[in-house]
């Protein structure tokens, strides 16, 4: 009887994991490619390259480890150009030991194939052939040359008597140097070594009759048609006179002008920002390592800058992305001009650079004192205008940007390099906490900051997924001091420190992304009140606003998100008002005044929310429907006693009549103030004069008659 077959399959798994092993125990590339570029096997060598895991790198393709576009795109054609031909290939190429300087020569195999479904794939095997490539020197010196061998593999053969000095070479020697034989043309050859390189190719010969000392170099040589190319030569001693000195030399030499065009191609792709020419994030990663190296060796401290212009944006949304990279070329060569020779500038995606400065002072005080004054000179450098043509045959604009800077000293042995650039991150948060067009030096406490923004943000998660949020409601009256709507303000109840008002986590939500769940929860508990106010005659007439964040209408979903929940309370939205403030304007003002159009289309109000206060000019009433304005409470709070805010507070009154736009007054706390508000002709008032915001039941007290004592500690 045969074996079963469950134990036909364990015998068929330990075979495929005995493959496995082997495969992964081979110190070599090993993988396969699909026509798209992704892997779709590699070895544990190939992962350990990329720093990941095989089963990580498994319908990915390079760049998805290297953020290199361009490097994937390349290797993604080469590949394709070898399954097009649909023929195996066999590709030479080099590569230098680290840890020994030693060149070693590799055979990349690379194979088209068909998977199961016919698709075309790759397979490339590679295999260090340094030792082979030695002896097959060594085999063509001891066969008189093998002419023949070379002329087929492209490779000129010389060999070089020292006592005659009389060099023999084959007709591919001839080919690739274009120097033929002569009495002079070994001289004639040495000649034409490009003068930069003389030195070297002399040296390295003289170290081969002098020390044994393999000969083995590539250098750059102008053939006699002026043409300049790169040669890779290789020789040894081959025989030696009695008494054991050199005699005669022997080698072979390539023309590898290709291959280093190709090499160069790679590097640039793989190590510097392509539209900057700047040293990438990979290249940035290993400069930090050798600027802390130097760091040790010195004693002396270093500097790392994390560089981040400022409304950046702006240009690209107003003259589009070509003039935002030519800006970036010029800021890039900048900066670059202000370092020196041993110094980085690197790009490190987007608008933000990277400066790290080698070398400034054994005392770090007295190095963040020299970091400070480089750093206001990028300040100074960035802040200069650029000159920038635009398309469509537009004039050439000057425009001028700032940057926010965070930088962090490191002293020897201090830091890793990947957490030198954390702390200039956090040290560019501060600088962009105080205003942009700044710099900061890191300080622990924004680390402490960091970490309590950190914990706040994982706790409004879970309260949100928890339903820890609730909605009080601050009346508005009218002049006959009628309660005819309310502002729905948003209060946290915090499982362990009670409730909490929005001055107390609102700034995290706006800086993380919970703003537009937290507005759409908002917007919908407001019109499910709303809704349950509409079935009850005595609270019909109610109006309800909230707030919405600018962020909120800069999303793409704003306008269908805040349509489908509305729809879905189905609610009068005569009676549903959202506020905004001015910084929505920062956007783009003609997406926002389609997105608001549309929604006063679907019936909806707006009203511009602490009116005074921020960038608002005239021309935005004009354009935005805007159908109420809020006199912000900083203006009323003092217009008994300041002049000039009881001119502002007339001024905005008047202009909303001017322009047919209600005007609320915020921050009404005394009867004096309602009196003024009252014979300026304000529309509708709101303060702790009248109620503080109150939860929906108390509220309801206010509408119903019985009015609460006033608490005038509680904000908004």
């Amino acid at each position: 009887m045969g074996d079963s077959p469950k134990s036909q399959l364990d015998a068929e798994r330990e075979k495929n994991r005995l493959l496995s092993d082997i495969v992964n125990a081979i110190p070599e590339p090993i993988l396969a490619k699909d026509w798209d570029g992704n892997f779709v096997f590699v070895n544990d060598f190939v992962a350990k390259l990329y720093g990941t895991t095989p089963e990580e790198m498994i319908g990915k393709e390079d760049s998805f480890f290297t953020g290199n576009k361009e490097q994937g795109r390349f290797f993604k054609e080469n590949v394709q150009s070898v399954m097009r031909r649909f023929k195996p290939e066999t590709v030479y190429e080099d590569s230098t030991d680290n840890n020994t300087g030693k060149i070693r020569h590799f055979q990349s195999l690379k194979i088209p194939f068909k998977n199961s479904l016919g698709e075309l794939n790759i397979a490339v095997i590679a295999r260090d052939i340094t030792e082979i490539t030695e002896l097959k020197n060594l085999a063509e010196f001891n066969a008189k040359r093998l002419e023949h061998v070379l002329a087929v593999s492209r490779e000129g053969m010389w060999d070089w008597n020292t006592r005659t000095n009389n060099v023999l070479f084959n007709k591919g020697w001839e080919e690739i140097t274009g120097v033929y034989r002569s009495a002079a043309s070994f001289s004639d050859f040495m000649d034409r070594v490009m003068e930069e390189d003389q030195q070297r190719v002399a040296d390295a010969l003289q170290a081969l009759l002098e020390n044994n000392t393999p000969y083995d170099i590539e250098f750059r040589f102008k053939r006699p048609d002026g043409k300049v190319i790169w040669l890779w030569d290789r020789g040894d001693i081959v025989q030696c006179d009695e008494d054991g000195k050199p005699e005669l030399l022997a080698g072979i030499i390539q023309d590898v002008t290709q291959q280093k065009i190709d090499q160069s191609k790679i590097e640039s792709l793989a190590f510097y920002d392509p539209l900057t020419k700047l040293p990438n994030r990979a290249l940035l990663s290993d400069r930090l390592g050798l600027a802390l190296d130097r760091c040790k060796r010195s004693g002396k401290c270093g500097a790392v800058f994390f560089v981040d212009l400022d409304n950046f944006k702006s240009l690209n949304d107003t003259y589009g992305h070509q003039a935002g990279d030519d800006l970036l070329v010029v800021l890039g060569a900048r900066l670059n001009s202000l370092v020196r020779g041993d110094d980085t500038v690197a790009r490190f995606g987007g608008d933000e650079f990277v400066v790290v400065l080698s070398d400034l002072d054994a005392d770090p005080q007295k190095a963040a004192v020299k970091a400070k004054l480089i750093a206001q000179d990028v300040r100074t450098a960035i802040g200069k205008k650029v000159s920038i043509k635009l398309n469509n045959n537009r004039p050439p604009i000057e425009y001028a940007v700032t940057a926010s800077i965070g930088i962090t000293i490191f002293e020897p042995g201090l830091k890793m390099a990947t957490e030198l650039l954390q702390l200039a991150d956090l040290a560019l948060y501060q600088a962009k906490s105080k205003g942009r067009d700044d710099f900061a030096v890191f300080d622990p406490v924004i680390q402490d900051e960091i970490d309590r923004t950190a914990r706040l943000e994982k706790e409004l998660r879970h309260s949100l997924v928890q339903g820890d949020f609730v909605l009080h409601y601050q009346p508005q009256y009218d002049p006959g001091q009628n309660l005819v709507s309310a502002e729905a303000l948003i209060r946290w109840d915090h499982p362990e420190r009670g409730l909490l008002r929005p001055s107390e986590f609102i700034a995290v939500v706006e800086g993380s992304n919970l703003i537009s769940p937290m507005g759409e929860w908002v917007l919908a508990e407001a019109c499910k009140q709303l809704k349950e106010w509409e079935s009850d005659s005595r609270y019909q007439h109610l109006r309800v606003s909230i707030n919405t964040s600018a962020k909120q209408v800069w999303s793409g979903d704003f306008v269908a998100n805040v349509k489908r929940i509305v729809s879905e309370f189905g609610v009068d939205r005569s009676k549903l008002t959202l506020e905004i403030t001015e910084t929505v304007l920062l956007g783009d003002t003609n997406e926002i005044i389609e997105k608001l159009n549309e929604l006063v289309a679907f019936g909806l109000s707006f009203s511009l929310d602490d009116f005074g206060t921020g960038y608002s000019s005239l021309s935005y009433l004009k354009h935005l429907p805007i159908n109420e304005i809020k006199v912000d409470h900083s203006f009323t709070g003092d217009l008994l006693n300041n002049e000039m805010d009881l001119v502002m507070v007339k001024s905005i009154i008047d202009l909303g009549k001017n322009f047919g736009i209600s005007v609320v007054a915020e921050g009404v706390e005394k009867e004096s103030h309602l009196d003024v508000l009252q014979g300026l002709g304000c529309d509708l008032y709101q303060g702790y004069y009248f109620s503080h915001p109150v939860p929906v039941s108390e509220f309801i007290a206010l509408v119903d008659g019985e009015v609460p004592s006033p608490d005038a500690s509680s904000a908004n």
